[in-house]
């Protein structure tokens, strides 16, 4: 089967056409809704696709957005939940937008792909991919501030006005770490030293925002 699979052109980052898809929905099961309108997009690495030990495939669920839906909060890996990210329809070389949600995975049996042809009117843009890609692994590797540190934060803001700012200031950010010290819950006695470090660039020099407090 996973012959047949590779000899088809499945691959990781490869999709699965509306009209497979509307032959796959009865067989899928799943606790989202999917349509025929819906894309799915292969998120198994391509070697567990051509292993016999894999029985089955995951793939995540893709809507296409109109260009004035595109989200910068959600491009770029931003956001560890929602992916806006481009891609290209091969019969008409324009961009498309797509839509993804980390926990809009479904799994089917691999045999059930053997009948369909990955769909080539799509592509992810050069370099899409691993940020698809990087994207699905980083929901999972992404390190967790402490529960005490959180609790500070939404004490001393109930208003919410530092996210406010940062909303505003992550269209022109492409990166923003944060380092604390300790990396642990405290006692009443400490405080939390904070550095953060956010990035920006243009198209002319990339800059660099350092700063650096104490919380308690």
């Amino acid at each position: 089967m996973q012959r047949i699979l590779e000899a088809l052109g499945w691959r990781q980052g490869s999709f699965v056409k509306p009209e497979s898809v509307a032959k796959l929905i009865g067989d899928i099961d799943s606790t989202f809704t999917i349509s025929a309108n819906n894309l799915l997009v292969v998120a198994s690495q391509s070697c567990d696709i051509a292993s016999s030990q894999e029985e089955y495939i995951e793939l995540s669920i893709v809507r296409l957005l109109s260009v004035e839906a595109f989200n910068k909060q959600y491009s770029n890996n931003r956001h560890p939940r929602i992916l806006h990210i481009e891609a290209i329809s091969n019969s008409s070389d324009e961009k498309v937008i797509l839509e993804l949600k980390a926990h809009e995975k479904i799994q089917i049996k691999k045999s059930l792909l053997e009948e369909f042809k990955p769909d080539s009117s799509i592509n992810f843009l050069e370099g899409n991919l691993n940020q698809y890609i990087d994207w699905l692994a980083g929901r999972y590797k992404r390190p967790a501030l402490p529960t005490k540190f959180d609790q500070l934060i939404a004490s001393s803001d109930k208003k919410g006005k530092r996210k406010k700012i940062a909303k505003r200031a992550n269209e022109h950010l492409t990166g923003i770490y944060v380092e604390i010290y300790p990396n642990r819950d405290i006692k009443d006695e400490e405080t939390y030293s904070v550095n953060l470090l956010g990035i920006a660039s243009n198209d002319q020099s990339p800059s660099q925002i350092l700063c650096n407090c104490h919380l308690d």
